[in-house]
Formats: structure tokens, sequence, C-alpha cells
């Protein structure tokens, strides 16, 4: 295999970009709803505010009824079942393809213009790489950033979770190191590279640095990977929702993804031009699986030709358990989705009216009481109590999951106690709120992210990731 020299004649500064424009019927997030998130929260589950409600994980929720009801864990009702909610196979390959084709339209080394050659399918290098924003960066924007970075880690394997960096990189940093995506915000006439497009309308640009490695194998004699990248962004001519997509669509280009034709592909915010149905989940369906499959299933340096045979049997249905309880002003939901090896939990309720800490008919330690179900990556259901109490004094507080029993692999949840004792039974983390939303601040291994529901705070809901358990919950004041 020999790649054209399009493939690789930009050396070191290849440039992607894009400008992505909101379609009129696009949901809208309310982030003002939400408390800006930082460095350290860039870890967490993604949380997105539609004005009246809020949703926590993944956006992997089945349509109401699409499940088969298994009964009741106390006023929780239960449902289980698999849902054809995929991309499938097919669709994915294609996508895949079309992504890996060079751009070729002259003879290259004596090789006519239509031939075919396989290049590797892109990727970032070994390790998942660490986000820095550039320093002096508003706040505004590093919430942006890291949003943009959560959504795409809820559509990665645990072992290629992005990391984001607490401390910022020196104003005017240049050259990357190896392992390291750099994102600055500011106008285009003040990005430091030379490889601005010369129409000068785009907003977006990603700027991979490149790895080659022999390899010794005389098929495929070296690898290209992406070492580390710049990502630029002029945030001046870019706000709200198109910008989360701006900033996701360039990152996601350092992950290897080129632009695809629009009339092909157009639900992936990585067309060229931007996507006219943007989502406020930020990354489209087929943007997800991309990610999960050149991450979670395919070998560096897969040629086109391979795709297909080592997708293997990619499934197009999801196996979902799900969890329902109705608060005064809507249904409060949670659960997880299982799908090609990856579980991604959930949660969606009714939004507040105002932040926690200024509910003045609350006071002391606020309690809240209901399940958690969720899913093992063997396809084990998992269920038990869950609990949440809050010192409003110290906006701290606990999230306690006790009870924990499994049931066998694609097996619904039965009735409570005919499951076996999940590990010890019981996980419990001690948490912060942070305005209308709560993480964990130690405790057990795992990951906590949560939300109040309801317009005074009646409910409470969130999603729970570990390696062995991936799960959504929820509960009544």
């Amino acid at each position: 295999m020999k790649l054209p020299l399009t493939y690789l004649g930009l050396g070191v500064a290849l440039t992607l970009a894009a400008c992505i424009h909101e379609s009129e019927d696009a949901p809208s997030p309310d982030v003002s709803a939400l408390p800006l998130q930082t460095p350290l929260q860039a870890g967490q589950a993604p949380i997105v505010a539609f004005g009246d409600r809020v949703h926590v994980g993944a956006d992997v929720a089945p349509p109401a009824g699409a499940l088969a009801e298994a009964g009741l864990h106390g006023d929780i009702g239960v449902s289980f079942g698999s849902v054809q909610d995929g991309i499938g196979a097919a669709e994915l390959v294609a996508y895949l393809e079309a992504d890996s084709a060079p751009p070729q339209t002259e003879e290259e080394d004596g090789m006519p213009a239509d031939t075919i050659l396989e290049a590797p399918l892109l990727r970032f290098r070994s390790d998942p790489p660490t986000v820095y924003v550039a320093d002096g960066t508003p706040p505004a924007l590093v919430d942006e950033t890291v949003r943009a970075v959560q959504a795409i880690n809820a559509a990665l394997p645990q072992d290629w979770q992005l990391a984001f960096s607490p401390d910022p990189a020196p104003a005017g940093a240049l050259e990357p190191a190896d392992g390291v995506i750099l994102v600055t915000f500011a106008p285009q006439e003040d990005w430091q590279t030379e490889a601005v497009p010369p129409d000068g309308e785009d907003i977006g640009l990603a700027e991979p640095k490149y790895s080659i490695e022999q390899t010794g194998d005389p098929a495929a004699p070296f690898r290209i990977e992406i070492a580390a990248g710049r990502v630029f962004v002029d945030h001046t001519r870019t706000e709200g929702l198109e910008r989360l997509g701006v900033i996701a669509h360039e990152l996601i280009h350092l992950l290897g993804r080129n632009h695809v034709d629009a009339s092909r592909f157009p639900e992936t915010i990585m067309v060229s031009g931007g996507s006219e149905e943007l989502t406020a989940h930020i990354l489209h369906p087929l943007d997800r699986e991309a990610l999960l499959a050149v991450y979670g299933r395919l070998e560096p340096g897969t040629v086109p030709g391979d795709i297909a045979a080592e997708l293997g049997d990619w499934a197009a249905s999801s196996l979902h358990v799900r969890g329902t309880f109705d608060l005064e002003d809507g249904e409060v939901a949670f659960g997880a989705a299982l799908r090609n090896g990856l579980v991604q939990p959930w949660a969606s309720g009714p939004a507040p009216h105002a932040a926690l800490a200024d509910n003045a008919e609350l006071s002391g330690s606020v309690g809240w009481s209901g399940r958690l179900l969720g899913l093992t990556p063997d396809a084990e259901t998992v269920a038990g109590a869950a609990a949440l109490s809050v010192d409003l004094a110290t906006l701290a507080g606990s999230a306690d999951f006790t009870g924990l029993e499994q049931w066998a692999a694609d097996a619904p949840p039965g009735a409570l106690g005919t499951g076996t004792v999940w590990h010890d039974g019981d996980l419990s983390y001690t948490i912060e709120v942070r305005g209308n939303t709560f993480v964990q601040t130690g405790g057990d291994d795992g990951t906590v992210t949560g939300a109040f529901f309801g317009p005074a705070h009646e409910g409470m809901g969130g999603v729970l990731e570990r390696d062995d358990l991936s799960a959504g919950f929820g509960g009544k004041r």
C-alpha cells in the first residue's frame, strides 16, 4: 500500500475547517440554566437543558412505549427490551470509507488520477489526548470546550476518554507536545498559523501534528497517526449551539475524522461547511458510532477494504432498561442502553424554576429516594435503591446505592429480591451541588453526574458510570 502525495504532501500542517449553521428547527439548549463547566468537570457526563427539561448523560433514551413493561420496583415503573436505534453496519462502513478517501485529482507517481488507493483510517495515536485551553480563555468559552469534550467522551470507550488539563497552556504556545490538543479562541486574523484558508470564511480550524512510523510490513510499510494538534475558533463570529458544534467538529478532526459529502451524509457535524441539522446534544448518532468504531473496534492502520470485516457483527439495535415516575410537572425517566460493547446511561426530567440553594421552602438536610437501573458490559441488568441527601448549608451530601442485585445477561430485571447480589451490594459517594446539578467528590470508584427535577426540586436523577456498570437513577423528595 502506498499513500498518495495529496494525503501526505501537507506534512504536519494539514488544515481542516468548518462553519456550522444552526437550523431553525434545532432545539436550543438553555445553557444559562446550568453552572459553568470547568476542566474539573470534563470527566462528568454531559448535561443538556432545553428550557423545560434537563437531560443527563448520552442521547440514547428510547421512545416512550418502545419497551416491554417489566413490573414495578416500588413506585418506579420498569421496562426492558431491544430497540432498533443504531446506524447499522452498512451505513457506518460507507461513512468511514468516504471519510478515509483522500482527495486525488491528478496523476501521482505515474498512476492514473482515478486509481483507488487505500489510505488507512486516520486516528489519534495509542493513548487518548489531553485538551488544553490557552491561558486567558474566558470562563464561558472554557465551559463550552468542556461541554464539547463531555459530548465526545459520551461516545467513546472508557479507555479512550479525553482528558482536560486543569492548567491552561501558556499564552502564545505554538507547538503542542505529543498527546496534547491546544484550543485557542481568537479572531481569525489573530490565529497563530500559516494555514488560515485564503477566503477567510471559516470560523474553525484544526491543525494536526502527524506521527509517521515504519511498520516493517511490505504491504503497509508505514503508519500515519495524529500525535497532537491545535484548534482555532473565531468566537467573535459564532455563538450558542453553533459554536459548540464548531468546537466539537474541530476536536473530532484531531481524532482523525475528515469531511464527508453533505448530500450523502447530511446528519453528521463532519460535513464541509457544517451540518444544517444541529442537535442540542452536539453530536449526531453517526458521529458517535464512528468514534466508537474507530476507537473501540477497529485496529490502528485499518484500510477501507478491511473496515467491514473488522467491524464484524456491528449491531443496529440496543438493549435498554428504563425506569419512570411522575412529578406534577412531568415524567422523570432514567436508564441505560447497551450497543456494540458500550453501555450509555441517561436520565431526564422537568427543569426546576430556580437553583437548589435559592429554594426558600427547603432548609437543613434534604433527601430524595428512588431506584437505580443499569447494565453491565455483559448485558446483565443491575437494580437497587438510590438515595441522595444534601445539607443546604454547605451544598454537600451523599449519593448512596444499596441493595444492588443483578439478573442474567439479556434478561429483564425481576421483582425486588429475585436477583443475585451485585458485588457487595452497595456503592456510596460524597457529592457537591452546583446550581441545579450535582457531581461526586469522593467515595467508591465511578463517576456520578446528576440534576434536580421539578419546579421546586421534587425529584432528582442522574447517571453512574464505572468500568463494570453504567446506570441511570432517579428519585423523589
